[in-house]
């Protein structure tokens, strides 16, 4: 049975190599091999540390396994990350994730959502109501920039 909850430090050690496998999965002539390598590399466990201890910060769990997780960093109003494992796809866990995150921030007040959406995942977004502003770079934190498409949406009351 699927559940959303809020992240723990005990699952750091699964979120590292969800994220690896989920971009490593990006079947798309979008990006080129060497960005898709930069951008599989995950972060370090303290990174995901104070990420879950200063931002909103959920996991996707099945039976006892992390199959997706999703972050909100409540001071910039902005969805940092959506990852899904390869192997728990098209199930609408994506979905799930990204409307908790969208339920936390109308909790906190926030008017207003924004994040940076990979070419290969704007149209899930789009789905969801955000709409697509001008085409940019997002610089990775291993350095790399990769093309993405920053992208709003308007947050009506709590739902």
């Amino acid at each position: 049975m699927l559940i959303i909850r809020k992240a723990r430090q005990g699952d750091c050690q699964s979120i590292a190599p969800l994220h690896t496998a989920a971009v490593k999965a990006i079947r798309t002539d979008l990006y080129s091999p060497g960005e898709i390598q930069a951008w599989a590399v995950p972060k370090d466990a303290k990174s995901y540390e104070q990420s879950i201890l200063s931002k909103e910060f959920f996991i996707a769990e099945d039976g006892r396994v992390v199959v997706g997780f999703g972050i909100l960093n409540p001071e910039t109003a902005e969805v940092e990350a959506i990852y899904v494992s390869p192997n728990a796809g098209r199930r609408g866990i994506g979905l799930k994730l990204l409307t908790k995150l969208e339920e936390r921030a109308r909790l906190l007040k926030l008017a207003v959502l924004r994040l940076n959406a990979s070419l290969n995942a704007v149209p899930f977004y789009e789905r969801a109501g955000f709409v697509a502003q001008q085409s940019s770079t997002y610089r990775l934190f291993t350095g790399v920039e990769i093309a993405c498409v920053p992208m709003a949406k308007t947050l009506d009351g709590p739902r």
